[in-house]
């Protein structure tokens, strides 16, 4: 019989696109709903959690198919910082207590896009920073910055895919931890998805899978008007500002962008690019160049040439930063 499969993330990897037109359409496994998975593996505390209790939720006994289990959350939580890796560290723990023979599917993105895609994620769940406020709160705000874990914030570590790897790789085996990247299933989706089926031993029916992209970043002219919207509602991220918050304008206003996002007039769509200047992107390339060298050794493929910083910079690359008296201010 096959092995369980649990796809972890991570976050704008395009787990929505598989959660949406792949695996419902795998024939060989039963696909987990992802607020049961959720409720199993993160709906406790630190120190309730239950393996038995969790397989018997899971109807692991019997003759059923082995369970697919795909959903962003278990690699992580967006927006709360260095907290989340502790949080995806015990969520590993706790599925391989429960499911020590699943085939992890873990896929990667180079860092400068993956931070330009969460940023673009933060605006849609109501953010109001800019580009540069978010991915630097320490520039910004003066709770927490001594101890990451303490505030709702972007924090660089939720990247550095080579820690929740290289613990997967412990607690599963290498054999059965799968990295993909994002990058090469953009540029040849069947290519990576027969490869996929290679490793993990599932079968899709006939139909053909859709190539069209879910959850995209907003157009370029969208972001300063998405930032202005949400200072009307309160909801959802914690780290954002409010003028006022207006009942039901929060669900009103991604409705109103997603409208506005089909109109080319909003120019092409957001990239590392357009949202962080070069100086920022060649820092963020700077800051995952080790990490990212383990990565391309541990699975065997040419990041530099799919867009990771893999090099040394001759001279280091100096973090973006405010004037000192803003620094100090730190409002």
């Amino acid at each position: 019989m096959a092995s369980p499969i649990v796809h972890i993330g991570f976050h704008k990897t395009a787990t929505s696109w598989f959660q949406a037109f792949v695996y419902p359409n795998v024939t060989s496994h039963r696909m987990i709903g992802r607020d049961l998975a959720r409720s199993i593996f993160m709906d406790s505390d630190a120190f309730d959690f239950d393996p038995d209790v969790a397989r018997a939720r899971l109807e692991l006994d019997g003759d059923r198919a082995p369970p697919l289990i795909c959903e962003e959350e278990l690699s992580g939580v967006l927006h709360i910082g260095a907290a989340s890796t502790y949080i995806a560290k015990e969520v590993a723990s706790r599925l391989h207590a429960t499911l020590p023979d699943a085939q992890i599917v873990i896929f990667v993105r180079a860092q400068a896009d993956a931070a330009a895609s969460w940023y673009m994620q933060y605006l849609k769940e109501g953010g109001t920073a800019s580009a540069r406020r978010y991915l630097f709160p320490d520039e910004y705000l003066f709770p927490g910055r001594l101890m990451r874990f303490k505030t709702a914030r972007f924090d660089f570590s939720q990247l550095d895919y080579s820690g929740l790897v290289a613990a997967y790789d412990a607690l599963f085996g290498r054999d059965r931890v799968h990295v993909f990247t994002f990058e090469e299933l953009g540029r040849d989706r069947v290519g990576v998805l027969a490869d996929m089926q290679h490793r993990l031993g599932f079968e899709l029916s006939g139909e053909e899978v859709p190539a069209e992209r879910v959850n995209s970043a907003f157009r370029r002219g969208l972001v300063p008007l998405a930032r202005a919207f949400n200072l009307f509602t309160g909801r959802q991220v914690a780290n954002k500002r409010t003028l006022v918050h207006v009942p039901f304008w929060f669900r009103a206003r991604l409705e109103l962008l997603e409208w506005l996002d089909t109109a080319p007039l909003f120019g092409p769509r957001s990239t590392a690019s357009s949202v962080f200047d070069a100086a920022t992107r060649r820092w963020i390339e700077q800051r995952f160049a080790r990490s990212n060298r383990w990565l391309a050794e541990r699975t065997g493929r040419n990041l530099g040439a799919l867009g990771y910083g893999v090099a040394d910079e001759d001279q280091p690359v100096p973090q973006p930063r405010r004037a000192a008296l803003m620094r100090w201010a730190r409002k």
